[in-house]
């Protein structure tokens, strides 16, 4: 309703500029019309043209300078005058304007006021919407919160259990290995001790000392009667990795020629039976003179 009172006032003021117009077009016609524009003048020249050429030579008249006459400017127009309004009429278009003015006030600010309530409301809802969305946040925290602390509950008691099954596992196997480590070991030992008794380790022993003694240079300061303790250290395959002269009635250059004899020595023999294989040797370098 507000929206065409407004537009039916937009056209009484409009109306009223239109006649206000044609009034001021109107007088200004009519005052053109009794103070109408001066004319110019206009001068009448008459004059006969005349050939040059059929005139006897010396008869031309010498040229006369003629003044131009002054140009009188127009008069100048008097200056528009306003066009004459009706006082009553005026009255009653500025009272109507002052009126449009009015209702156009009244309905800014009703709409102002319409928006400014709109606006409170939007902000309440949208107050009480974040309210309960922070509620439904809480809650829902407090329900995970409280999922999570169960499942890290049921976590820990399975990693537990989970633990001492493991260690449980892990001490069975380390008993059932020490066990087979140690039947290991005795059935190493016992199989040792019968090729020890059955002379398969000395004659293991005869056959590095014999190998060392084929690759013995005998040095010039060698005496008869020499006897030297000899450590070697091997690997699998006989190869001599580590060799040491111990005790030994020979100088430096006896126990150089024997250490030296024990690396070209290298691969010694394989052993009779495996179980005799020792990484580090003691052999007794007793040469024959």
């Amino acid at each position: 309703m507000s929206a065409h009172s407004s537009d039916r006032w937009w056209s009484i003021g409009f109306a009223v500029v239109v006649h206000l117009l044609i009034a001021a077009a109107i007088g200004w016609g009519y005052w053109h019309y009794k103070h109408p524009e001066p004319q110019p003048q206009r001068l009448a020249i008459e004059a006969t043209v005349v050939d040059a050429s059929s005139l006897p030579a010396g008869t031309l008249p010498a040229p006369v300078a003629v003044t131009p006459e002054p140009v009188v400017a127009p008069p100048e127009p008097p200056p528009p005058q306003p066009p004459v309004v009706d006082p009553a009429m005026a009255e009653r278009e500025r009272k109507a304007l002052e009126r449009v003015e009015a209702q156009k006030s009244r309905a800014e600010a009703k709409l102002k006021a319409a928006e400014t309530l709109k606006r409170e409301r939007a902000a309440k809802d949208h107050a009480a919407a974040l309210a309960q969305q922070e509620k439904a946040a809480r809650e829902k925290a407090a329900q995970e919160k409280a999922v999570k602390e169960k499942a890290i509950g049921d976590a820990k008691a399975r990693e537990e259990a989970d633990r001492m099954a493991r260690e449980r596992t892990e001490s069975e196997r380390q008993k059932t290995q020490r066990e087979a480590e140690l039947r290991s070991r005795l059935a190493a030992e016992e199989h040792l001790n019968a090729a020890q008794a059955s002379g398969l380790m000395a004659q293991y022993q005869a056959q590095i000392r014999a190998r060392i003694e084929r690759a013995w240079i005998r040095p010039a300061s060698a005496r008869p009667g020499l006897s030297c303790e000899v450590r070697i250290t091997q690997v699998q395959g006989g190869e001599v990795v580590g060799v040491q002269v111990g005790s030994c009635n020979g100088d430096e250059s006896v126990r150089q020629s024997i250490e030296a004899a024990a690396y070209r020595a290298s691969p010694l023999p394989q052993p009779p039976d495996a179980a005799l294989f020792d990484r580090n040797l003691v052999v007794t370098f007793k040469p024959q003179d």
